[in-house]
């Protein structure tokens, strides 16, 4: 998934501040970089997140996520 489309998603589902804490941890690692937009659209669904969340809390949340869809 792009910069941009992550950008889309986050502000679609009301995380745009939470992108902005977040961008430079995403890119460095490369937690969406083999993500399909509906994959983070269907997290946000979801999941409900608090705004002052940490990053290593939501990558947690968003890779627990991720595993169960696979094994469904």
């Amino acid at each position: 998934m792009t910069e941009e489309q992550m950008e889309e998603v986050f502000s679609e589902y009301g995380h745009d501040e939470m992108y902005r804490r977040f961008r430079t941890p995403l890119y460095v690692t490369g937690l969406f970089d083999e993500v399909e937009m509906d994959e983070l659209e269907d997290f946000f669904e979801n999941f409900e997140l608090s705004p002052s969340i940490f990053f290593d809390e939501f990558r947690f949340w968003f890779q627990y996520f991720s595993v169960t869809l696979k094994d469904s």
